[in-house]
C-alpha cells in the first residue's frame, strides 16, 4: 500500500509556546518562526496551526509566517496560506448572553475577558472550587440567554462559544479538500481543548502527541513541555526533508514514545 504523506496539527498555546499571564504576553523566539517555515516547506504545506486564537492573532503572532489555520476552535478555517478565511455561519453572541458573562466575571475578579468576536474567553487564576462555580455560571447563562452557545473549558480559561464549534471541525474539514485529503495526521495539544481534535485525527487514522499533565494519556505519545514538541518537530522536519513518509514518521514516534 503506498505511504500515505504527512501532515501536522498544532496547537499553540501550551504546545509551540509557554503560556503567559496575558494572551498577548507569550513569547515567540525567531527560532520557532524558522521551525514553522521549515515545516511548512518540508511537508510540502500540510501544516496547520490550530488554536483558540483568532487567525489574525496567530499571522501577528508568528510573523512572517503565515499557513494553513485553524481559528476560534473551529469557528475560522483557512485551507491555504493566501486564501480567505471562512466563518462558520454562527449568529452573533446575543446581547444579553455577552452582559451577564461580563457580570460573572467581575464577580470572580476575572484577570481578564477577552471578546474575540466569534467567542468570549474569560481568563482567571481560581483553585478549583470557585472554577467549577465559574464554570456552572457560565453555563447557566447560555442556557438561559444563549441555548446556540455553550462553554469550553481550558487551562485557567473558560470560553463561551457557539455549540458544535470545536477543534475537531477545524480539523475534519482540512481533511476533506486539498491539500490536506489523504494524507496521515500528526496532531500536538496540551488542553482539554485539543481533545476534540485527537478525536478527529484519529478518524483519519491519525497520531495524537499530548503535551504537558492536562491531557496525559490521552494521546499515542507524551511530551513533558513546549520545548520537547518543538524538539520532535525538528526531528519530524529533519526526516521529511531527507524524504520520510507516513511509515518511516510513524516509526519515528514510536521509537521516541518508547525511549
Amino acid at each position: 500500500m503506498t505511504s500515505r504523506p504527512i501532515s501536522l496539527f498544532l496547537d499553540v498555546d501550551g504546545t509551540l509556546l509557554d503560556y503567559a499571564a496575558h494572551p498577548d504576553a507569550v513569547v515567540v523566539a525567531p527560532d520557532l518562526v524558522r521551525l514553522l517555515h521549515g515545516l511548512h516547506r518540508a511537508s510540502g504545506g500540510l501544516l496547520a496551526l490550530v488554536s483558540g486564537r483568532a487567525v489574525e492573532s496567530l499571522d501577528r503572532l508568528f510573523a512572517p509566517f503565515r499557513g494553513v489555520a485553524v481559528g476560534l476552535h473551529g469557528l475560522q478555517i483557512r485551507r491555504q496560506p493566501d486564501a480567505p478565511v471562512e466563518r462558520a455561519g454562527a449568529a452573533a453572541l446575543p446581547a444579553p448572553l455577552r452582559a451577564a458573562i461580563d457580570t460573572i466575571a467581575c464577580a470572580h475578579r476575572a484577570a481578564l475577558v477577552e471578546d474575540k468576536g466569534a467567542a468570549v474567553a474569560v481568563h482567571h487564576r481560581l483553585p478549583a472550587p470557585a472554577m467549577q462555580a465559574l464554570l456552572r455560571e457560565l453555563a447557566a447563562a447560555c442556557r438561559r440567554h444563549g441555548p446556540d452557545w455553550t462553554v469550553l473549558r481550558g487551562r485557567q480559561v473558560v470560553e463561551v462559544k457557539p455549540r458544535g464549534a470545536t477543534k475537531g471541525h477545524g480539523v475534519d474539514a482540512l481533511m476533506a479538500a486539498a491539500p490536506l485529503a489523504g494524507s496521515l495526521p500528526v496532531a500536538f495539544g496540551d488542553d482539554l481543548t485539543d481533545l476534540d481534535m485527537f478525536h478527529a485525527i484519529r478518524r483519519h487514522s491519525g497520531i495524537a502527541v499530548a503535551v504537558g499533565p492536562r491531557i496525559a494519556g490521552s494521546g499515542d505519545l507524551q511530551l513533558d513541555t513546549p520545548d520537547e514538541s518543538l524538539a520532535l518537530l525538528a526531528t519530524i522536519g529533519a526526516a521529511l526533508r531527507d524524504g520520510a513518509r507516513s511509515d518511516r514518521i510513524a516509526g519515528l514516534l514510536r521509537s521516541h514514545a518508547h525511549a
